[in-house]
């Protein structure tokens, strides 16, 4: 309930964010496609015992709604071997599990500042977004045959994009993304693993029309 409630409360203030400082950009949401890399750092203990954070790479494009929103989607790809037993006895010797997730998001995000780079300002804009997701995730036990599972969740994040040149951009995001898809096994046996965790990535885009 607690959990519950603080997202709530910070789903409240990203709005109340959101309805003031869009007053004070000085440039259109811009439209562009970028390739990222990042690091996904699972909240669920159970789940950061044996796998730990793990690197994730793809690509995302962003779509212009209005002069300082748009949406934002992407599709990424994670592949992690970790620890079956979850009790430090693992050496790599020893058979691994495996998990594989394929996370396709989509946000709307918000511009709380936006700044062309002809104004020579070195940060290109600071914005926050709310969204959804969908996963598609494979993982293999030692001993097990393959399950797979996929279910939609949600994600919020914050990012800055600084300027490099005219038309490109490096972006840093922070995200904090929900998802508990529901494994199956060939034998018809089921299982929830908990993706829930924090995401600290890293953008390099092209913005169109710079």
């Amino acid at each position: 309930m607690n959990s519950q409630r603080h997202r709530l409360i910070i789903l409240f203030s990203l709005i109340c964010m959101a309805l003031i400082f869009p007053r004070i950009s000085s440039a259109r949401f811009q439209e562009g496609f970028g390739l990222y890399g990042g690091f996904h750092s699972p909240s669920e203990a159970s789940t950061d015992g044996i796998y730990g954070s793990g690197p994730m790479f793809g690509v995302q494009y962003k779509l212009a709604v209005s002069t300082h929103t748009g949406l934002a989607s992407s599709i990424g790809v994670l592949q992690k071997q970790g620890d079956p037993y979850n009790d430090n006895t693992f050496i790599g010797t020893d058979p691994s599990s495996s998990v594989t997730f394929v996370p396709a998001e989509i946000s709307y995000i918000i511009n709380l500042i936006s700044n062309l780079p002809e104004t020579e300002r070195r940060i290109h804009s600071l914005y926050i977004g709310v969204g959804v997701n969908h996963i598609w995730t494979r993982e293999r036990a030692p001993g097990s045959p393959l399950a797979k599972g996929n279910a939609f969740g949600n994600q919020l994040l914050a990012g800055t994009t600084f300027s490099i040149s005219k038309g490109f951009v490096l972006g840093l995001e922070f995200k904090y993304l929900r998802n508990r898809p529901l494994m199956k096994l060939d034998s018809g046996r089921t299982y929830r693993v908990q993706l829930d965790g924090t995401q600290a990535q890293m953008t390099f885009m092209w913005h169109f029309g710079d």
